[in-house]
Protein backbone atom coordinates (compact mmCIF):
# COMPACT_ATOMS: atom_id res chain seq x y z
CA UNK A 1 0.00 0.00 0.00
CA UNK A 2 1.21 3.48 -0.80
CA UNK A 3 1.09 7.21 0.84
CA UNK A 4 -1.76 9.05 -0.40
CA UNK A 5 -2.02 12.36 0.94
CA UNK A 6 -5.68 12.31 0.18
CA UNK A 7 -6.44 9.57 3.27
CA UNK A 8 -6.16 11.30 6.57
CA UNK A 9 -3.91 9.63 9.24
CA UNK A 10 -6.71 7.82 11.56
CA UNK A 11 -8.49 6.18 8.41
CA UNK A 12 -4.48 4.70 7.38
CA UNK A 13 -3.89 3.48 10.95
CA UNK A 14 -7.34 1.96 10.18
CA UNK A 15 -6.48 0.66 6.69
CA UNK A 16 -3.03 -1.01 8.16
CA UNK A 17 -4.26 -2.74 11.05
CA UNK A 18 -5.20 -5.17 8.94
CA UNK A 19 -1.89 -6.25 8.36
CA UNK A 20 -0.18 -6.71 11.50
CA UNK A 21 2.81 -8.42 11.21
CA UNK A 22 3.33 -5.40 8.67
CA UNK A 23 2.44 -2.91 11.43
CA UNK A 24 5.78 -1.57 12.70
CA UNK A 25 6.94 -0.63 9.07
CA UNK A 26 4.03 0.12 7.35
CA UNK A 27 2.80 2.33 9.91
CA UNK A 28 5.88 4.02 11.22
CA UNK A 29 5.30 7.01 9.59
CA UNK A 30 2.55 7.51 11.78
CA UNK A 31 4.14 7.86 15.07
CA UNK A 32 5.17 11.32 16.58
CA UNK A 33 8.49 11.47 17.95
CA UNK A 34 7.39 11.99 21.62
CA UNK A 35 5.16 9.15 21.58
CA UNK A 36 4.10 7.43 24.42
CA UNK A 37 3.52 3.66 24.26
CA UNK A 38 2.25 1.60 27.21
CA UNK A 39 1.17 -1.88 28.15
CA UNK A 40 0.80 -1.93 31.79
CA UNK A 41 0.23 -6.35 31.90
CA UNK A 42 3.83 -6.27 30.97
CA UNK A 43 5.27 -3.40 32.75
CA UNK A 44 6.01 -1.91 29.66
CA UNK A 45 6.07 1.94 29.34
CA UNK A 46 7.83 3.06 27.04
CA UNK A 47 8.34 7.03 25.45
CA UNK A 48 10.38 8.25 22.42
CA UNK A 49 9.81 6.79 18.47
CA UNK A 50 12.73 5.30 17.57
CA UNK A 51 12.06 3.40 20.93
CA UNK A 52 8.36 2.56 20.18
CA UNK A 53 9.34 1.61 17.11
CA UNK A 54 11.66 -1.37 18.20
CA UNK A 55 9.15 -2.66 20.69
CA UNK A 56 6.44 -2.92 17.58
CA UNK A 57 9.00 -4.69 15.62
CA UNK A 58 9.98 -6.95 18.55
CA UNK A 59 6.32 -8.03 18.83
CA UNK A 60 5.75 -8.26 15.38
CA UNK A 61 8.77 -10.66 15.74
CA UNK A 62 7.38 -12.64 18.38
CA UNK A 63 3.65 -12.53 17.35
CA UNK A 64 4.81 -13.72 13.65
CA UNK A 65 3.38 -17.53 14.08
CA UNK A 66 -0.05 -16.15 15.51
CA UNK A 67 -3.58 -16.80 14.91
CA UNK A 68 -4.67 -12.84 14.57
CA UNK A 69 -8.95 -12.61 14.96
CA UNK A 70 -10.01 -8.74 14.79
CA UNK A 71 -13.05 -8.43 17.27
CA UNK A 72 -13.55 -4.71 16.89
CA UNK A 73 -12.39 -1.39 15.45
CA UNK A 74 -13.87 2.20 15.77
CA UNK A 75 -12.83 5.75 15.42
CA UNK A 76 -13.92 7.80 18.42
CA UNK A 77 -13.04 10.99 17.97
CA UNK A 78 -8.96 11.08 17.36
CA UNK A 79 -8.80 7.98 18.28
CA UNK A 80 -8.68 4.28 17.58
CA UNK A 81 -9.65 1.38 19.21
CA UNK A 82 -8.57 -1.89 17.76
CA UNK A 83 -9.69 -5.04 19.90
CA UNK A 84 -8.51 -8.40 18.82
CA UNK A 85 -7.08 -11.47 20.04
CA UNK A 86 -4.04 -13.68 18.97
CA UNK A 87 -3.60 -17.32 19.47
CA UNK A 88 0.26 -18.18 20.00
CA UNK A 89 2.56 -20.36 21.41
CA UNK A 90 4.97 -18.92 23.48
CA UNK A 91 8.31 -17.84 21.94
CA UNK A 92 11.82 -19.51 22.99
CA UNK A 93 13.00 -16.15 23.64
CA UNK A 94 10.28 -15.57 26.08
CA UNK A 95 7.97 -12.14 26.16
CA UNK A 96 9.40 -10.10 28.61
CA UNK A 97 6.75 -9.09 31.52
CA UNK A 98 4.53 -12.10 30.68
CA UNK A 99 5.13 -15.42 33.02
CA UNK A 100 4.67 -18.83 31.17
CA UNK A 101 6.59 -20.82 29.76
CA UNK A 102 8.07 -21.66 26.55
CA UNK A 103 5.63 -23.61 24.26
CA UNK A 104 2.81 -22.92 26.21
CA UNK A 105 -0.45 -22.07 23.67
CA UNK A 106 -1.81 -18.90 25.11
CA UNK A 107 -4.50 -16.44 24.10
CA UNK A 108 -3.93 -12.45 24.67
CA UNK A 109 -7.15 -10.50 24.44
CA UNK A 110 -5.25 -6.88 23.32
CA UNK A 111 -7.18 -3.64 23.39
CA UNK A 112 -5.40 -0.86 21.61
CA UNK A 113 -6.22 2.61 22.27
CA UNK A 114 -4.00 4.85 19.56
CA UNK A 115 -4.42 8.60 19.87
CA UNK A 116 -3.72 11.19 17.23
CA UNK A 117 -2.99 14.80 17.38
CA UNK A 118 -1.50 16.68 14.45
CA UNK A 119 -1.66 14.27 12.49
CA UNK A 120 0.00 11.84 14.01
CA UNK A 121 0.05 8.88 17.09
CA UNK A 122 0.95 10.64 20.20
CA UNK A 123 -0.18 7.74 22.61
CA UNK A 124 -0.76 3.83 22.08
CA UNK A 125 -1.70 1.99 25.12
CA UNK A 126 -2.08 -2.05 24.99
CA UNK A 127 -4.54 -3.03 27.95
CA UNK A 128 -3.62 -7.37 27.47
CA UNK A 129 -4.91 -9.92 28.77
CA UNK A 130 -2.79 -13.29 28.70
CA UNK A 131 -4.49 -16.56 29.30
CA UNK A 132 -2.73 -19.42 28.98
CA UNK A 133 -4.80 -22.39 27.22
CA UNK A 134 -2.67 -25.38 26.97
CA UNK A 135 0.82 -26.01 28.95
CA UNK A 136 3.70 -26.96 26.44
CA UNK A 137 5.37 -30.40 26.46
Amino acid sequence: MQDDPAIDPVSRALQLLDRPAQWPHAAAGLYGAEVRWRAPARGLFIEGRSLVLAQLRDDARRFAAAEYFTLRRAVAGDRVIDESALNLVFPPDGIPGVALNVGDRVELKRTRLLSFAGGLIIDELNLETWTLLRRGR
